[in-house]
């Protein structure tokens, strides 16, 4: 921690934000979210491939800190539904927009299906078009 509380405040001098990536198993290290001096976090993964709920990580994020990715990974492979995907993604952007970059936590799989990530390509772009027109 003070490691990292050292370098962000460097950077945030130099005008530079910071991210840090906290994948897999998280629930345990949520409560420094605000402890480190980063002003994002990458691939915290929700269940059913990590330990956490989208709502707690809402919860440790709160308003202050920008989630990029927040899609398990797992949702990409064939054999799981399609509805859990967009669902998913959904509730991401409902939670978390404007602070969120949304996409995969951690990568997609090998055996991921590719059509799955233009799928949630067409659901932002959905999503954004909505709220432009609602301007």
């Amino acid at each position: 921690m003070p490691h990292w509380q050292k370098r962000t405040a460097e950077l945030k001098k130099a005008g530079k934000y910071t991210d840090v990536h906290w994948d897999g198993y998280i629930k345990s290290i949520l409560c420094y979210v605000h402890n480190t001096g980063f002003d994002g976090f990458e691939a915290l993964t929700p269940k059913p491939q990590g330990d956490v709920t989208l709502e707690e990580i809402k919860e440790a994020l709160g308003d202050k800190f920008t989630l990029l990715d927040g899609i398990p990974a797992v949702y990409f492979l064939p054999w799981e539904s399609e509805d859990k995907l967009t669902t998913t993604a959904k509730r991401l952007l409902d939670l978390f927009v404007p602070k969120i970059i949304l996409g995969i936590s951690d990568e997609i799989p090998a055996n991921g299906d590719i059509e799955r990530v233009r799928l949630i390509s067409e659901l932002v772009k959905d999503y954004n078009s909505s709220l432009s027109r609602e301007s």
